[in-house]
This record gives C-alpha cells, sequence and structure tokens, in this order.
C-alpha cells in the first residue's frame, strides 16, 4: 500500500509520467475501440455469409476427396499430402491415422459461435448454409480439431499432427515486449524534451539557497530554453538588486555609526559623570539598535550568506559565557552534554544568539531566583541549545508573535524591561538561516524556555 501511494505521488508530481499514463490510457483506449470496431464487424451477416460460404465449400470438397462412406485408402492420401491427422467413427469402423490420436469423447467440440447466422440471413443462403451445421470445431491440448458429420460417421482433422507439438506461440510476448519498449522510447523522448525543467528545478535551488552566480544551462532553442534564459536574466537582475541593497546598508551603518562614535568622544569629556554615563548608554543602546537592524536585515532573506566553519559549540557556549557574562557568570549554570560532534555553523551569528538569548533570560530572572540554565544536547535532528530562567513567564496571548520584529509584550519599551524586541526576532532568523527551528515554552510557574535546534 505504501508502495502504491508513493508511485501514485510519483505520478502526481511527474510531468513526465502523467504524459506516459496518457500515452499509456490512449493506446489502451486505441486498442479497446480497434477491438470493438473488429468484434462489430465480425458480428455482421455479411462476414458470416462469406465466411460461412468458404467454410461449406471447403467441406464439400473434403467429404468429395474422403469418399462417402469415408474410403480409409483415401483418407491415408490425405494424410500423406498434407501435415494433419485423421480419425474417422461410425458404426463400422474407428480408424485413426495414428495411435496417439484423442478420444472423440475428450474434446470439447462446438460450433464458432461468429458463424451463426440470424433467421433473416439462413432462409436466403439455403444452399449452403446446411453445410455448416455438419461442421464442429475445438481447440484442445495445442490442436485445433475440425469434425464434420458425414451421415453416420464422424470425421475428425487434427492440425498440426498429434505427434508434432505445435512451437510455442510467442506473439503475446513479443507484442508486450515491443510494448515495454516503445513505452522506454516515449519515456526517454519526453524526458529528453522535458529535460530543461529539471535544470531549471536544480537552478532555483542553488539560486535560492543564495548561489547567485549559478546560472542554468541553455543549450536548447525552445520554448523551454527562452525560459531559462529568462530565469538566468531574472537571476541577474536579482543579484544586481542584492548587491544595492548591500551597498546601502554599508552606507547607512558607516554614516550612522560615525556621528555616534564623535558623540561618545565627545561626552567622555564631560565633568558631570551622571550625565556622561547616562548619555554613553543611550549612545551604546543605539549602535546595539543599529547592529541589530543591520544584521536582521542582512538575514530577513533567502540569500542570507553564511560563513560555515567547523566548530565546538560547547566550547563556544563557554567563550561566550566566559568573555561576554563573566561579571555575572554566578547567575548561569552550564549544563553540557559530553563528547558531542562538531557542526558547520557561522561563529560569529550563532555568537550573537547566544548573546542575545543569555542576555533575555538574565533581564527576566528575578535577582532573589535560581540561576538561569544554559544546556546543550544532541538528538536526532542535530544540536539543541536551550536557555532557560525562572522568570514570570511570557502571557500565552504574546507568546506567538515574541519572535517577530519590534514586538513586545510590555508595551512600555522600559529599558530596565528590554530592548525594542528585535532579540528574539534576530534569534530565529539566525537559526532558521541555519536551517534550523526556534522553540519558545512559557508558563507563569517554571519561567521561559528557549531552544535552537541546529542540524550538524
Amino acid at each position: 500500500m505504501n508502495m502504491l501511494r508513493r508511485v501514485l505521488k510519483v505520478v502526481g508530481h511527474s510531468l513526465t509520467a502523467r504524459l506516459l499514463l496518457i500515452f499509456f490510457v490512449a493506446s489502451m483506449a486505441y486498442w479497446q475501440a480497434s477491438v470493438y470496431a473488429f468484434t462489430l464487424f465480425q458480428d455482421t451477416d455479411y462476414l458470416r455469409r462469406i465466411a460461412g460460404a468458404h467454410i461449406a465449400l471447403h467441406t464439400d470438397y473434403i467429404l468429395k476427396d474422403i469418399g462417402s462412406p469415408p474410403d480409409i485408402t483415401r483418407a491415408k492420401a490425405i494424410v500423406a499430402r498434407i501435415p494433419v491427422d485423421i480419425r474417422i467413427v461410425g458404426p463400422d469402423m474407428d480408424w485413426s491415422s495414428t495411435s496417439d490420436f484423442y478420444l472423440p469423447e475428450e474434446i470439447p467440440f462446438g460450433p464458432l459461435r461468429w458463424l451463426e447466422l440470424s433467421a433473416a440471413s439462413r432462409s436466403g443462403v439455403e444452399n449452403w448454409a446446411s453445410g455448416l451445421d455438419k461442421v464442429k470445431f475445438a481447440r484442445h491440448k495445442e490442436h485445433t480439431l475440425l469434425k464434420i458429420k458425414d451421415g453416420d460417421y464422424d470425421i475428425i482433422f487434427a492440425s498440426p499432427r498429434i505427434s508434432e507439438m505445435p512451437v510455442e506461440n510467442n506473439a503475446s510476448l513479443i507484442i508486450s515486449l515491443l510494448g515495454v519498449a516503445v513505452l522506454l522510447l516515449c519515456y526517454l523522448a519526453v524526458r529528453w524534451v522535458f529535460q530543461p525543467i529539471r535544470w531549471m528545478q536544480d537552478g532555483a535551488a542553488r539560486i535560492g539557497k543564495g548561489d547567485l552566480d549559478y546560472r542554468i544551462p541553455t543549450p536548447r532553442h525552445d520554448e523551454l530554453g527562452d525560459l531559462s534564459r529568462d530565469i538566468n536574466a531574472m537571476a541577474e537582475d536579482v543579484q544586481g538588486m542584492l548587491e544595492a541593497k548591500r551597498q546601502l546598508m554599508l552606507a547607512i551603518s558607516h554614516e550612522l555609526r560615525s556621528p555616534l562614535t564623535r558623540s561618545k568622544v565627545a561626552l567622555a569629556m564631560l565633568d558631570d559623570a551622571v550625565t556622561r554615563e547616562s548619555l554613553l548608554e543611550d549612545i551604546d543602546e543605539m549602535e546595539r539598535l543599529i547592529t541589530d537592524l543591520l544584521e536582521s536585515e542582512a538575514l530577513n532573506t533567502r540569500h542570507a550568506i553564511l560563513r560555515r566553519e567547523t566548530v565546538n559549540l560547547a566550547e563556544l557556549i563557554e567563550s561566550v559565557v566566559s568573555i561576554d557574562f563573566g561579571h555575572r557568570d554566578q547567575m548561569i549554570n552550564l549544563d553540557i552534554a559530553p563528547d558531542l560532534p562538531e557542526a558547520e555553523l557561522d561563529v560569529t551569528r550563532i555568537r550573537l544568539l547566544l548573546r542575545n538569548l543569555i542576555d533575555n533570560a538574565l533581564r527576566f530572572n528575578p535577582a532573589d531566583a535560581l540561576p538561569i540554565t544554559v544546556s546543550l544536547q544532541s538528538n536526532a535532528n542535530g544540536l539543541e541549545i536551550a536557555v532557560k530562567d525562572n522568570g514570570p513567564g511570557i502571557p500565552p496571548e504574546h507568546l506567538a508573535h515574541v519572535t517577530e520584529p519590534f514586538y513586545r509584550a510590555d508595551p512600555a519599551r522600559s529599558r530596565a524591561t528590554g530592548g525594542v524586541g528585535l532579540g528574539l526576532y534576530l534569534c530565529r532568523r539566525i537559526v532558521e538561516a541555519h536551517d534550523g527551528t526556534l522553540v519558545i515554552e512559557s508558563n507563569s510557574e517554571s519561567g521561559t524556555r528557549i531552544s535552537a535546534q541546529l542540524p550538524l
């Protein structure tokens, strides 16, 4: 049943398979129509009268040749001339040209149904139609048998001779093999015709993953070849737009950071320490906001380019905790499984992911609560990074929206309760860029657990 479902799925998805199915159905319909047309023709009185007249005439010739009553000498002469065996059964004889001849009672004789004339046709050809009543036919053990009634005698002909078993008829097998060969040739022809579609699928997949320099082969000069060239032209346009966007982002980054840097230098000379520290915090927050905006914009596309390298994720987590949260490491509990495999990841962005997740957990973890937990485990899907706090949790109505850009459960947007709502959005984009998933679980009793599933 599963195999049938897979086959149906392939047939339903593959254009080549659909066309072959159409060819096959059309061939079967044509064959059935031909058989039906022949049956109609065979069922006409016109054909019956022609065939019946020939059979009746042939029967008369046989009876004249063999004599009436049947003459064994003449029967032997017939057997000597043509490759048949004859058996004659009557009141005073039971003779056969071979001792292996079948017993008459074993042979399933009967009329040829399609030779039966209607009453109207029969009445018009009484001069020969009566000859058909003398003839019976049978197919027995690969032999064709004919029985002619001549008074009290039955004259039975077997073709070919009983001693000569007919050569096996392989016509059906040959026709079937020819049909399969024709179907295979049709498949190869259709596959060749639609080969550019497979090139387009591969090209779309590679371009979609960020390989904008890839171009679809265009050796064909038909409609599909034209479509391939149009897709290549579109990829070049997209590549140009993305490059222009990247240059714009770099320009914005430079233009925004330069005055902020000058402001920080000027504030360093301010005598009022309280005002200086407050303004420096605001400038630092603006710099982080610019960084997050640029990074989220860079990841907010299917064409985000990751600089992957082999990394020991356990060591990376320990490094982030030590360097970025060393002054608060007593509030962080590490739970890292031993002997974990290495992974191909963008280290810079995974470091940013860890910083955001840990900073978010520390922000919402009460001062008198247990430390937050940063865990790293392996499973069938890869590596799982999880950060759990012991805070009040996220209300259920906000849980589905906290990874949206600029969304915050606290509309006040106080610095004490969080930033501008880009942290978790940026975390989701980093994980998705690595083909992973970000899962958030939260309730008011046990706090919030955010896990990032990263494939190896």
